[in-house]
């Protein structure tokens, strides 16, 4: 059964088991606002799931109380030490200092060490977009083993996920994408449903290809985007990922490592560079042109990336956000572990 929960109502829970953890309350609503409009934007294996990732590092790998620091600033760029904060608290601190360089440089560039999962890159550049911005994210987990390099057999990366944002004279464009086949949540997903891909996108012990996700738990792994025969190219991404890792002063992967996610971020204003005008002018003519293409006959439109998430956002903020009866079952362990109010 799928039950309808106001975004606000999931929200107050969200800022209501935060608080008691010892998050400020400013905090701990800023959070709380990314975590459900991720999953009424149907990011939902990174939306709601990041409760129960803060709840479990609360107090151990994540302080409720740090603030990240400025490590280093320097022209258009600087360096921020999450301090074992919470990941989105970081994001939220790199997004105001990058727009602001960006606005009098062109470009603002921030990259961040040691910080904790900060959930679906491309949630945190909507704001950025609906600034009049351009912008791309990059971020790496440090101890994963989710996917071997190309033509190997060992895992030696994080999914090693990218996003990019631009704006419209509408809704931002925004992409959000594993530099693997899939991302480790919903390969997770689809072993808990018993399900297969239609393609292959994971290798066995041996190297094999498979469609069955369920090879990762017997020392499988991921394959990087592109499969069997282009996967080089989710490969040289996820290397440069790693490269970004190192240029903040993170750890590329090292499962021997202390347990971090780093992230680079970069805004572009078009202010600066040809004009917003002209650049509206012309993205407005371009995507116009786009989706004047012929589709084929299984589908009816043409759709940009982020179009289906801002629908269904949409649509939450009137009718709620749809959680099955598991979902509602994790809430309710969340506040009895918290000692809060359910959701019923």
């Amino acid at each position: 059964m799928v039950k309808r929960i106001s975004m606000e109502r999931l929200i107050e829970f969200g800022v209501a088991f935060m608080t008691k953890r010892d998050v400020p309350e400013d905090h701990a609503l800023y959070v709380s606002r990314i975590v459900v409009e991720t999953e009424a934007f149907r990011q939902s294996t990174h939306g709601l799931a990041q409760y129960v990732a803060i709840n479990e590092a609360l107090g151990k790998t994540i302080d409720p109380q740090v603030e990240p620091t400025i490590i280093g600033k320097h022209g258009a760029t600087v360096l921020l030490d999450g301090k074992r904060c919470l990941g989105i608290l970081v994001m939220k601190l790199a997004k105001k200092m990058a727009v602001e360089i960006a606005r009098t440089d062109g470009v603002g560039f921030v990259g961040v060490r040691n910080t904790h999962w900060i959930g679906a890159l491309g949630m945190h550049l909507i704001s950025i977009a609906e600034q009049g911005l351009l912008c791309q994210a990059w971020a790496q987990t440090n101890t994963c083993q989710d996917c071997a390099p190309y033509c190997g057999i060992d895992p030696r990366f994080s999914t090693n996920p990218i996003a990019l944002a631009f704006p419209t004279d509408g809704n931002p464009v925004v992409a959000d994408f594993s530099t693997a086949t899939i991302s480790m949540g919903a390969a997770h997903a689809l072993i808990k449903e018993g399900k297969k891909t239609a393609t292959s996108r994971f290798l066995d012990n041996t190297g094999s290809p498979s469609n069955d996700p369920s090879v990762i738990d017997r020392d499988g792994s991921l394959m990087f985007m592109g499969g069997d025969i282009d996967g080089h190219k989710g490969y040289a991404l996820s290397l440069f990922n790693e490269a970004l890792t190192v240029l903040a002063g993170g750890s590329a992967n090292n499962p021997d490592a202390e347990l971090h996610q780093s992230f680079s971020l970069m805004i572009l204003d078009p202010a600066v560079f040809v004009g917003s005008d002209y650049f509206f002018e012309e993205m407005r003519r371009f995507l116009a042109y786009v989706k004047s293409s012929r589709v084929r006959s299984h589908v009816k439109e043409i759709r940009l990336p982020g179009e289906r998430g801002f629908a269904a956002l949409a649509d939450c903020r009137i009718h709620g956000v749809p959680l099955d009866d598991n979902k509602l079952r994790i809430l309710r362990e969340l506040a009895d572990d918290n000692g809060i109010e359910a959701i019923e």
